[in-house]
């Protein structure tokens, strides 16, 4: 048995790439790749990977690209509401903007107070069931399959309160919050010029929000090489702490 087989393997998925990684290890970190951006195109290239006695373990983390997640918060409920009908709550709010896809899609549900909204995340389920089937065949038990933005939100300050731009190659996912509570989401395909267009995007968001929200920014770049703060207007910028020499899915695998 390995000697790495008690610490948890980390996995990231993005479009295109995959990366293995053990955390106290980061120098030896492995990464696929296919020109298929496709998630379950990695699914064969993951399961030959893991044929490799060197990355047998027992827990596994798996790191989804935020390109693979859809995201919604929902209005309020007003009242306590069991699981089954906060994913009801959630999958409903998810058609609205996406109509039918949602009935392929796994559902899960971060529970806020009922006078705010739910946090609901969707994925593929077929993908889903299908990368639960193959690690449960290399022997890892009750994998961990979360969004970027579930591990990256660690980063974030305690006293978290404004907004959050999570970015990493080809989309960016905007939160807004405070006091432990998401008032506000959305996400969307970028360029290489998303730095510069996220002042009018927060401006833009912060319209639309429920409720105003502090003229603090954090920007997290994952992958993106070396980021820096827009200089625009009196909103306060802060860039989260990142490896700017890390890339690709090896960066979220490493967040």
């Amino acid at each position: 048995m390995s000697r790495w087989s008690a610490e948890p393997l980390r996995i990231a998925l993005a479009p295109g790439e995959a990366a293995l990684l053990r955390r106290s290890d980061s120098s030896a970190g492995r990464v696929l790749a296919t020109d298929d951006p496709a998630p379950t195109s990695l699914l064969p290239l993951l399961d030959e990977a893991l044929a490799d006695p060197a990355w047998r373990g027992r827990s596994v983390e798996v790191v989804l690209s935020q390109h693979f997640v859809r995201h919604v918060l929902t209005l309020p409920p007003g009242k306590t509401l069991s699981r089954m009908e906060e994913r009801t709550l959630a999958s409903a709010g998810l058609r609205e903007i996406y109509g039918d896809l949602v009935d392929r899609w796994e559902v899960r549900v971060i529970s806020q107070p009922p006078q705010f909204g739910l946090v609901g995340a969707a994925l593929d389920a077929a993908f889903a069931h299908e990368l639960d089937a193959l690690l449960a065949r290399h022997g890892f038990r009750n994998p961990a399959l979360r969004p970027l933005g579930s591990f990256a939100a660690r980063h974030l300050p305690p006293r978290f309160a404004g907004w959050w731009a999570l970015a990493e190659p080809g989309w960016l996912t905007l939160f807004g919050g405070a006091d432990g509570i998401w008032h506000h989401l959305a996400g969307q395909p970028v360029g290489d010029d998303w730095a510069e267009a996220l002042p009018d995007l927060v401006a833009r968001e912060a319209g639309l929000a429920a409720l105003p929200l502090p003229a603090s920014i954090w920007i997290q770049g994952v992958g993106m090489g070396a980021v820096l703060a827009p200089d625009s207007g009196d909103a306060h910028w802060d860039v989260l702490p990142h490896d700017a020499s890390a890339r690709g899915a090896l960066a979220l695998a490493g967040i």
